[in-house]
């Protein structure tokens, strides 16, 4: 189809530059203006996959990582609400920061939003209704706890990154050696 399209405009290119050849550089100079604006068109569309699968595929991997930016989200605000009622020290603030930025509460998420992070919650919203008499301690030292884990875990998920990338350099050792 386009072909036809194509031999057409050459046609009556060739029609119009032959009884009016003024015409000629307005021509050129509309046909150059399509051509570039064709290009980059072409150049903003991109990759374009057209099988089923790969079109699932992707619908899959935008639904998970919605689930994980909602879960970030989520902790997120459990511990900006201790910070700003409570406050961390800086030391449990470094280790906070790392923990979220890393991501390391994947394994512990539900453990940590629907036990821990709500206890707390309600540790400090009973212990600030008081006056914050007779149970600051035992907040501090919740809080001490649970920075610790959140260490524990950083620990964790360094170790497994450490062993995926040694154990990938094994397997990659041994294709090497295998194919000499």
């Amino acid at each position: 189809m386009y072909k036809i399209f194509l031999l057409l405009a050459v046609f009556l290119t060739a029609l119009v530059g032959t009884f009016y050849s003024f015409t000629m550089p307005f021509v050129v100079l509309i046909s150059l203006a399509l051509l570039v604006y064709s290009v980059w068109q072409y150049k903003q569309k991109g990759f374009n996959p057209q099988s089923d699968t790969y079109k699932e595929l992707e619908k899959i991997k935008k639904k998970r990582q919605k689930v994980d930016n909602n879960k970030h989200k989520h902790m997120s605000d459990q511990i900006s609400y201790i910070d700003e009622v409570w406050g961390y020290t800086k030391e449990q603030e470094k280790i906070i920061e790392k923990f979220i930025e890393s991501r390391a509460y994947s394994q512990m998420y539900n453990k940590l939003t629907a036990s821990l992070f709500p206890q707390m919650i309600t540790l400090i919203d009973n212990c600030n209704a008081r006056g914050q008499k007779g149970c600051k301690r035992e907040v501090s030292k919740r809080l001490r706890e649970l920075t610790e884990l959140m260490k524990e875990e950083l620990k964790k998920k360094k170790s497994q990154s450490t062993e995926s990338f040694e154990t990938t350099l094994e397997v990659y050792d041994q294709l090497l050696l295998g194919t000499r």
